[in-house]
């Protein structure tokens, strides 16, 4: 069948947007609460993962470093994209 696979096509769109959150003005609130981290205690076991986490998680496994810096750069950023759609470790 000649269908995208869900899945990387999810992940694909949650880089995307991780992106347009990278680019906003700080003061935003969407990206005040992406940043946010907590000041008090957490409870105790393992901590529950942050949506960014999992970003930062599928990028390692595509060996993508510094990637905050190449989303300024549109076309790059975009590569990456389409590349994430083939990866076969996502």
């Amino acid at each position: 069948m000649k269908q995208e696979d869900i899945i990387k096509f999810k992940k694909s769109q949650t880089q995307r947007w991780a992106a347009h959150v990278m680019k906003m003005e700080n003061t935003r609130t969407t990206r005040k609460i992406t940043e946010w981290t907590q000041y008090k205690t957490r409870p105790i076991g393992r901590p529950r993962l942050r949506w960014m986490d999992q970003v930062q998680e599928d990028l390692k496994r595509m060996k993508i470093v510094g990637w905050r810096a190449k989303v300024e750069v549109r076309q790059e950023w975009n590569r990456i994209i389409e590349q994430n759609k083939t990866h076969p470790g996502l």
